[in-house]
């Protein structure tokens, strides 16, 4: 087991043997299908979950049921939002779902605590990752509050075309709307749009871009 964790888990190396022991032990396992709920909305965390394979998403829901996506977690990385519940003893009203079928493990929230207060090396890892997410985070709320339909849409078109290594994108309009933060019919009236400016072609579950130079004028400044 200490020899997956050393691959999986690149905080692991940072424990010292006697804390990687208790680590072990400590170790709780669970696995998920796509669309299994890790953490509901509001509940409390007593768990901090690391993704050893696959990868979990967590988003927010709008009062009229609308989705954004806020992060991901994939291998190795830790699902952050526990870590601000577990700091702040109270649940956020987020819901954290397996996206990619996923293996995690977990450890109780008292033990990541001890962890995070005696080893520096830990503390300053764990520091770095959420500052990170903060800034993504920081990004999207931009995006959302400053970036028109148009440039959310084609930023996000252009990001899965750069992922995918293809014109041919696998995606449908709901999906593009939880990640954008605005309603399906949005979505499919503004790729309806660019449909007709031949920018791209869309059918059953796919988008096929047509112009990527057509797609990045409408990126923001």
């Amino acid at each position: 087991m200490e020899k997956i964790f050393e691959q999986r888990l690149p905080f692991f190396k940072t424990l010292s043997p006697e804390e990687k022991r208790t680590f072990i032990q400590k170790s709780q396992f669970l696995e998920g299908e796509a669309g299994k709920v890790i953490i509901e909305a509001g509940a409390l965390c007593r768990m901090v979950y690391f993704v050893l394979e696959g990868r979990l998403r967590v988003y927010k829901l709008s009062e009229d049921g609308r989705e954004i996506t806020l992060y991901r977690a994939a291998k190795g990385e830790a699902c952050l939002f526990t870590l601000t519940c577990i700091m702040g003893e109270e649940g956020l009203d987020t819901i954290t779902v397996v996206e990619d079928k996923a293996k995690l493990v977990g450890i109780p929230s008292e033990y990541f605590e001890s962890l995070m207060g005696n080893n520096l090396e830990f503390q300053r890892y764990f520091l770095r990752r959420l500052l990170m997410k903060i800034s993504n985070l920081v990004m999207l709320t931009e995006e959302i509050t400053f970036f028109s339909i148009e440039s959310r849409l084609a930023k996000y078109l252009l990001n899965l075309y750069e992922q995918e290594k293809t014109t041919t994108l696998s995606v449908t309009h709901e999906k593009i709307a939880f990640e954008i933060g605005t309603a399906r019919e949005v979505v499919s009236r503004m790729l309806k749009v660019f449909q007709k400016q031949k920018i791209l072609n869309m059918s059953r579950g796919k988008i096929t871009l047509l112009s990527i130079k057509k797609l990045e004028k409408f990126l923001p400044l």
